[in-house]
C-alpha cells in the first residue's frame, strides 16, 4: 500500500492568517502605547483590555458621519481620506479604539503623534493625537483632558476617526466584523470580500514574515 505523503505544516490553506492577539499591557503596539500614555498620570489605565476578535455587524459598533461638525472634533484628520466613521460609544480608554489602532499597526500603517499641553492652572485642555495611515486613509484618535471648573477633577473625552473606505474595510476584516456587502462612501466600485481578505493577508504576511 502506498502511503500518502505527510502534510506540510507550512502549506497555505484557504483559512486566512490572523494574529491570535493584537496587544496586551506587556506588549503594546506603538500607537496603542501612545494612546494609553495620553491618559497616564490622570486615569487608571490598567483596566483597559482588548476585545479582539470581534464578530457581528459593524453597525453595532460604528457609525458613519454624513456631516462633520468642527465643534464635535471629527475634523481633526480632515484630508486624510474620503468618508468618516467613528464609534457609537466613543469613551476614553476604549478597548475598541486601542484595537483599531493596533490593527492599523498590524496593517503596516505609519504612525504620527503629537501632544499639546494646556496653560498652567487648569486653563485649556491637554490634547494628544495619534494617526496611523495606511491604504486610502487610516485610523486616528484625539484625547482631550481638562479640569472641571468647579471640582478641579480631570475629565477626558476622545474622538476616534476612521478615514478611507478601503482602510475601513481592512480594519473590519482584521478585527472580525461581518462583511459589508454594499458600496461605501468614496467607492466607485464595491470591492469583493476576497479582494479585501487578500489585501489584509498580504500586509499581515509582510509584517510577520509568514510564508
Amino acid at each position: 500500500m502506498i502511503k500518502a505523503p505527510p502534510e506540510n505544516p507550512f502549506a497555505m490553506n484557504n483559512a486566512p492568517y490572523r494574529p491570535t492577539t493584537l496587544w496586551f499591557h506587556e506588549s503594546l503596539t506603538p500607537s496603542v502605547d501612545k494612546y494609553i500614555d495620553a491618559h497616564r498620570g490622570e486615569f487608571d489605565t490598567e483596566w483597559i483590555e482588548s476585545g479582539y476578535p470581534y464578530d457581528g455587524p459593524a453597525a453595532s459598533c460604528f457609525r458613519r458621519l454624513t456631516k462633520i461638525n468642527p465643534y464635535e472634533g471629527y475634523d481633526r484628520f480632515e484630508g486624510q481620506g474620503i468618508g468618516c466613521w467613528t464609534l457609537k460609544r466613543d469613551k476614553i480608554l476604549n478597548g475598541l479604539t486601542a484595537d483599531l489602532l493596533a490593527a492599523g499597526d498590524f496593517l503596516k500603517g505609519r504612525m504620527k503623534s503629537d501632544s499639546v499641553s494646556g496653560a498652567p492652572g487648569g486653563i485649556g485642555a491637554d490634547s494628544s493625537k495619534v494617526w496611523v495611515s495606511f491604504l486610502d486613509g487610516g485610523v486616528g484618535i484625539e484625547v482631550l483632558l481638562c479640569e472641571h471648573e468647579r471640582t478641579n477633577r480631570v475629565q477626558g473625552t476622545q474622538r476616534t476617526t476612521i478615514r478611507g473606505p478601503k482602510a475601513y474595510r481592512a480594519l473590519l476584516e482584521l478585527l472580525g466584523f461581518d462583511w459589508i456587502n454594499r458600496k461605501l462612501e468614496g467607492e466607485a466600485v464595491k470591492p469583493s470580500h476576497e479582494e479585501i481578505k487578500r489585501l489584509v493577508d498580504e500586509r499581515l504576511e509582510k509584517r510577520t514574515g509568514q510564508a
